[in-house]
């Protein structure tokens, strides 16, 4: 997954069990759950199925997924729909000024984040720089290099 996800990146790492404390934490609706591969469990219309559903070939991912559902207090229209009730892909018209384009929330990353794990391409000087960010900014989360770093030149190239 280095190779097609993160050749020069980390991989923040964490536990179920404080992710959902996390979401616990804000005021929205949060949904956490397992996705599930492939399409043989959609039957029926389900914004959340589909959300949670990725294609079978993914299935090594064993992916999480997180979801916040902040409600508009003030929608009640189907942006969807034009004038003879007929439903179309994107919105018609874009959203009320009051709509913010995201929305923030406050976490607590030392008490969510268990551990940094830097990409096994990595030289030094990258190793340290993601041990200062996270020290710099009050974080004591351990840092450390990938388990693949001792091999990684028997690994495939990174380049194109």
């Amino acid at each position: 997954m280095w190779k097609e996800y993160g050749t020069d990146g980390v991989a923040i790492c964490s536990r179920y069990r404080l992710l959902k404390a996390a979401l616990d934490a804000v005021a929205d609706r949060s949904f956490l759950g397992l996705v599930r591969y492939g399409a043989k469990h959609l039957r029926g219309f389900n914004l959340f199925r589909f959300i949670m559903t990725k294609r079978a070939a993914y299935e090594d991912e064993r992916e999480v997924r997180a979801m916040l559902w902040i409600m508009d207090p003030f929608a009640g229209i189907n942006r969807h729909f034009d004038i003879d009730n007929r439903t179309h892909p994107r919105p018609l018209t874009p959203p009320p000024d009051r709509v913010l384009r995201g929305h923030r929330r406050r976490v607590d990353l030392q008490a969510l984040i268990t551990e940094i794990v830097v990409t096994p391409w990595a030289s030094p000087a990258t190793f340290d720089e993601v041990n200062r960010l996270a020290s710099n900014n009050g974080y004591a989360i351990p840092v450390r290099p990938s388990g693949l770093t001792r091999y990684r030149e028997l690994l495939p190239s990174t380049g194109p």
